[in-house]
């Protein structure tokens, strides 16, 4: 089994809709990305569980009712395991909710996104990578320069 480098974590009683151009667009990189679920009614044992197998990946995040563990996440990784938000606002997390939620984690290392952009938390997330790998930095720009060169 090879090592994902992106890990995307969602919320089980979300659909992973929001994470579907995330997706689409690591693999049209080749890079190695897996997904994992957040507990519907987490314990601080499951969450343990979930970071710890964060590992050294990057981990973007699908939040939205989920949002309220942000903190706890936030303050269990290391610094060397980037975490990308994407907020992803619903009827039950409201992005003025959401906003709150993440002024909490205010002065941590984290990114975030503006609400639902997977291909902005994405291409972070490679970007991440580039520092460790330079090889990481070609796949990114030979991306992003294809993506000029299709007609809109």
């Amino acid at each position: 089994m090879s090592r994902s480098e992106i890990v995307l974590l969602r919320e089980a009683f979300e659909s992973s809709n929001a994470l579907e151009e995330a997706r689409s667009i690591l693999s049209q990189m080749g890079i190695f990305y897996r997904e994992e679920v957040l507990p519907i009614h987490p314990t601080i044992g499951a969450l343990r569980s979930v970071i710890e197998n964060l590992g050294a990946s990057v981990c973007v995040w699908a939040a939205g009712r989920s949002a309220y563990l942000l903190p706890v996440i936030v303050a269990s990784v290391t610094i060397q395991q980037p975490l990308i938000i994407m907020p992803c606002p619903n009827e039950s997390a409201p992005e003025t909710y959401l906003e709150t939620i993440f002024e909490t984690v205010r002065g941590y290392p984290v990114s975030f996104t503006r609400p639902y952009d997977a291909q902005g938390a994405v291409l972070l997330g490679v970007q991440f990578l580039a520092s460790r790998h330079p090889s990481y930095g070609d796949i990114l720009s030979a991306f992003v320069q294809k993506r000029q060169l299709q007609p809109t």
